[in-house]
C-alpha cells in the first residue's frame, strides 16, 4: 500500500500513544511510547509519499510490519493518510508535482480526491473580464496555479467591476458563451465585494442587490472606507481563491460573498439569498387569514381591559428579547439588512423602554446598479431612525422591527402604484391585515366626532394612571384623552392631546377604551421621553410620522385579533368595499422576510 500524509496533519506524543489533529478533528492513536518514535522517523517519507514496504525497510526489522500496517490502516481510516492506490484521477509525475507544490498542498488538504481535482484545475480555462488592481491580482493567481486564460471557451469567467475601470456586469456576462458561470467582483472606492459564482443573470442580479445594500451600509455608517488599491488587490486574491475552490469542488455549498471593508481592510462573509426577479409581492386574502387557526400564544401579558387580572404587566410582549432578535436577524444583519439597531445606550429606559432602528436601504428597488461606494452610490442621507417603545426591551424591539417592515413596504411600492392603501406589518397575516385596516379606519373615527373624554376615574389600572401622572408631573406635558368609536367595530381609538398646545401626541387603537387609552399614553410618553433625551442622544434621530398606531395588536390574544378583523371586513362589505392586500414576502438582499408585511387597502 502506498500512502501520503495530508499537509495539514500534525501529531505529538502523549502518555497513551500519539495525538493527531487535522481539519478541526483530533484523536489519539493508542500505543506504547515507542509508537511516536516510529511515526516521527517516517514523517518526511510520508509527506512525500511512501509505501508500507519502504516504511518496514526503514525501520530495519521485518517484525515491525504488523505495527506499521496497523498504524497505516488506522490513519487512512481517519483520513490523515491518502491511500495512493485507491485515489481517483492520475497521480502527477514528479516534475509536475514539483512545479505545483502549493496547489497540490491545497488540494491534498481540502479535497477527498485531490488528484482528480488537480486534473480538473489543470484542464480548466478561465476568462478574466475587466481591468484594475483586482483583475490583475486574479490573473496573477491563475498564472501561479497554471490555469490559462481562454476567453473563447472558458470554464468559468471572472468579471471585475472596478470603480476606476467600470464594467457592466450583466452586459459582460451576456457576451460570454451561453451557460458560462461567472464570478463577479466589485472593487469600489469604499468597499469591495467578491462572489458567489453565478450561474445565470438572475443570480447576478441578486449579487448586484447585495452590492447595492452593502454600499448603503457603508454610506450610512461611520466606518472609514477601505484603503485602495489594497482592498482591490485583496478582492482579486479572494476571487482567485474562490475560482480554485469552485474548480476543485471545495465550495461549502452556501451562497456567500466576501465583503472587504474598513481602514484596516478586513473581510467578512455574508449570505447571498437565492436569486429572485425583484421584491416578491403576493396577493393576500383576508378570508384565508381568518380561516387559519390562531397560533399558540406565547406572551408575557395581555392588553389592558381584556379581562387580565390586576397586576399583570399591561405592556407585555408576545415575544421575549431573544425571540425579537431572532425575528430581526435578517433585517438587521450587517451589509445585507434593511436597518441597523441604533445606539440606545444614551437613551433613558424609564418610564418607557426605547429602541431605535436606522433604515439603511435606499428608496426604490435595492437591486438598482450601484458602485460599491463609488460615485454612482451617492444617495440621500440615511434615515429615519424608527422608534420602538414598550414597557420592556422585547416589546420595544418588536415595535421597532414592525416599523422597519412598514418603512420597507413604503420604499418598495412602485411610484406609479395607484391602488392606494397603507403600509402595514404584523406577527401573523391576520395581525398584518388588521394593522392595515385599523390604520385606514383611523381618520374616519377621528372625523366622525370629537370623541368622548376618558377620565381618571375610568382608569382602574395603576400602570395607566402612573403614565398619565408622569406626563404631567415629570415631563410637564398635561394630556387629555379622548376615545373614538366606529359603528360595527368593538375596538376603540384613543388620542392623547397636549392640553396647552392642542397637539395630538398619539392616537392608538385598542380592544377597549382602557387598553386604547393605555396605548395612547405609552406612545405619547415614548415621544416626549425621546424628545427630552434627543439632545444627548448619539444620533439626530427623526421620529417618523405615525398618526394612527396599532400597538395593542402586538399584545392582544389571537382570537381578539381575528374578531377585530372579521368586524373590519364586515364594515367594508356594508360600505360596498372589499379589503385588498399585497404581501411583500422577500427582500432582494435579505431574502425571505421574517414577518408578514405589505400594503392593505379597500376597493
Amino acid at each position: 500500500m502506498r500512502v501520503k500524509l495530508r499537509p495539514d496533519a500534525h501529531c505529538a506524543p502523549v502518555s497513551r500513544g500519539v495525538y493527531w489533529t487535522r481539519g478541526g478533528r483530533s484523536f489519539v492513536l493508542s500505543g506504547p511510547p515507542a509508537l511516536y518514535a516510529l511515526v516521527d522517523d517516517q514523517l518526511d517519507a510520508l509527506l512525500n509519499g511512501t509505501s508500507v514496504d519502504a516504511m518496514v525497510a526503514a525501520a530495519g526489522d521485518e517484525a515491525a510490519r504488523p505495527v506499521v500496517e496497523h498504524v497505516v490502516r488506522a490513519l487512512v481510516a481517519q483520513d490523515v493518510l491518502i491511500d495512493l492506490d485507491a485515489v481517483e484521477g492520475p497521480l502527477p509525475d514528479p516534475e509536475t508535482a514539483r512545479g505545483h507544490v502549493h496547489l497540490l498542498a491545497y488540494l491534498e488538504t481540502h479535497c477527498a480526491e485531490p488528484y482528480r481535482a488537480f486534473a480538473a484545475v489543470r484542464s480548466a480555462r478561465l476568462a478574466v473580464v475587466g481591468a484594475g488592481p483586482a483583475a490583475e491580482a486574479v490573473r496573477r493567481g491563475l498564472a501561479a496555479n497554471g490555469i490559462p486564460e481562454d476567453p473563447g471557451q472558458p470554464t468559468l469567467a471572472v468579471l471585475v467591476d472596478d470603480c476606476d475601470d467600470p464594467l457592466d456586469l450583466l452586459a459582460a456576462a451576456a457576451e460570454l458563451p451561453p451557460g458560462t458561470p461567472v464570478l463577479p467582483v466589485a472593487a469600489g472606492a469604499a468597499l469591495a465585494l467578491v462572489g458567489p459564482v453565478c450561474a445565470d443573470p438572475r443570480e447576478l442580479r441578486s449579487f448586484q442587490a447585495v452590492l447595492a445594500r452593502a454600499a448603503d451600509w457603508q454610506r450610512t455608517g461611520s466606518e472609514a472606507p477601505a484603503s485602495r488599491p489594497v482592498s482591490a488587490v485583496l478582492a482579486g486574491s479572494l476571487a482567485g481563491h474562490a475560482v480554485l475552490a469552485r474548480l476543485a469542488g471545495t465550495e461549502d455549498g452556501d451562497r456567500t460573498a466576501l465583503v472587504v471593508h474598513g481602514h484596516a481592510v478586513e473581510t467578512r462573509t455574508i449570505r447571498v439569498p437565492e436569486a429572485g426577479t425583484g421584491p416578491a409581492w403576493r396577493p393576500a386574502d383576508i378570508n384565508e387569514a381568518l380561516t387559519t387557526p390562531p397560533a399558540a400564544e406565547h406572551r408575557t401579558g395581555d392588553a389592558v381591559g381584556t379581562g387580565t387580572a390586576e397586576g399583570t404587566d399591561p405592556g407585555g410582549s408576545r415575544t421575549d428579547l431573544p425571540q425579537v432578535h431572532r425575528l430581526a436577524v435578517g433585517l438587521t444583519t450587517r451589509w445585507t439588512g434593511a436597518a441597523r439597531w441604533g445606539r440606545d445606550l444614551d437613551l433613558p429606559q424609564l418610564p418607557v423602554s426605547l429602541v431605535t432602528a436606522e433604515t439603511v436601504a435606499r428608496p426604490g428597488p435595492s437591486s438598482a446598479p450601484a458602485a460599491a461606494g463609488g460615485a454612482a452610490a451617492v444617495a440621500p442621507a440615511a434615515g429615519p431612525f424608527l422608534l420602538g417603545w414598550g414597557s420592556n426591551r422585547a416589546a420595544a424591539g418588536l415595535t421597532a422591527v414592525l416599523s422597519v417592515l412598514r418603512h420597507r413596504v413604503t420604499q418598495e411600492r412602485p411610484a406609479d402604484d395607484a391602488e392606494g392603501g397603507v403600509s402595514a406589518a404584523g406577527l401573523t397575516r391576520a395581525h398584518w391585515l388588521a394593522d392595515g385596516l385599523l390604520r385606514q379606519a383611523g381618520p374616519e373615527a377621528l372625523t366622525r366626532s370629537a370623541g368622548t373624554p376618558l377620565v381618571w376615574d375610568e382608569l382602574g389600572n395603576s400602570s395607566v394612571r402612573a403614565l398619565w401622572s408622569l406626563l404631567q408631573e415629570y415631563f410637564d406635558v398635561p394630556v387629555a384623552l379622548r376615545a373614538h368609536t366606529l359603528p360595527g367595530l368593538d375596538w376603540r381609538l384613543c388620542t392623547a392631546v397636549h392640553e396647552a398646545t392642542g397637539e395630538v401626541l398619539a392616537a392608538q387603537w385598542g380592544p377597549s377604551r382602557l387598553s386604547a387609552g393605555y396605548a395612547a399614553l405609552l406612545a405619547a410618553t415614548a415621544r416626549v421621553q425621546y424628545a427630552a433625551a434627543e439632545k444627548t442622544a448619539p444620533q439626530a434621530a427623526v421620529l417618523p410620522s405615525d398618526p394612527i398606531g396599532t400597538w395593542s395588536l402586538e399584545i392582544a390574544p389571537e382570537h381578539q385579533i381575528h374578531h377585530c378583523l372579521r368586524q373590519l371586513r364586515d364594515r367594508a362589505r356594508t360600505a360596498g368595499l372589499s379589503p385588498r392586500a399585497r404581501q411583500l414576502v422577500r427582500d432582494e438582499a435579505v431574502g425571505e422576510l421574517p414577518l408578514a408585511c405589505g400594503w392593505v387597502g379597500l376597493a
